[in-house]
């Protein structure tokens, strides 16, 4: 979908929380989308851990964050160094 008003459209449709953006020049130059849609999935310290071209299947987005959001839970309770 290359459409920004139809991902909008879309997003408002199914609430869905995460950000989006469609682009087919700076952004899309520097992370290279494989496919539309590209869905990435950063972590806590803005590491890319996750990238799927095309949909990435039933529970495959919730399975990622449950681990980093596991992983980040893990940081916040270390004391600092």
């Amino acid at each position: 979908m290359d459409d920004a008003k139809k991902v909008k459209e879309v997003m408002v449709k199914e609430k869905l929380p995460w950000r989006t953006f469609v682009d087919s020049g700076p952004i899309a130059e520097k992370w290279k989308p494989a496919g539309t849609p590209t869905f990435y999935v950063i972590d806590h310290k803005g590491v890319i851990r996750y990238k799927w071209p095309g949909a990435p299947g039933a529970g495959a987005i919730d399975t990622a964050l449950e681990k980093l959001i596991e992983e980040a839970e893990k940081d916040a309770k270390k004391p600092p160094e």
